[in-house]
């Protein structure tokens, strides 16, 4: 017993140090430098311009696209088309959402096997060093 405080602190003060050396690292590594600042001012903006252009021409397209009036058979192929994209993102979301349960599933199982394995290893684990200890004793 006279050994095993001694070695308990240690451990207990390995692992506090590991945490905060963690904690420094992962704090370095999440701000921004000096470098970073730079590359950032330095990307170039999007100009007015540019923005002015692109929607004159978006307008431009619509108006052209109401002047001309579609055919019955474009107009029954386009709504055709249309029912075949609705259905196809309805298919798309329903097999979204099962994908998402089916992971979610997955990740609690994993943690409950993890969890497991943590209590069977610490339960071996005591044993072990029960059994030493035991040893140690009886020389």
């Amino acid at each position: 017993m006279s050994r095993l405080v001694p070695s308990l602190v240690f451990v207990l003060a390995v692992v506090v140090a590991g945490s905060a050396a963690a904690g420094l690292v992962d704090r370095q590594s999440f701000e921004p430098g000096p470098a970073t600042n730079q590359q950032a001012q330095a990307q170039p903006q999007p100009s007015p311009a540019r923005d002015v252009l692109d929607k004159a021409k978006d307008s431009a397209i619509e108006r052209a696209r109401a002047k001309v009036p579609l055919p019955a058979e474009l107009k029954a192929l386009r709504d055709e088309i249309a029912e075949q994209v609705g259905d196809l993102r309805a298919t798309v979301n329903k097999k979204y959402e099962e994908a998402g349960a089916k992971v979610a599933a997955y990740a609690l199982w994993a943690a409950a096997g993890l969890f497991a394995i943590m209590v069977l290893a610490s339960v071996l684990g005591g044993v072990v060093v029960a059994l030493i200890f035991r040893r140690g004793r009886n020389s």
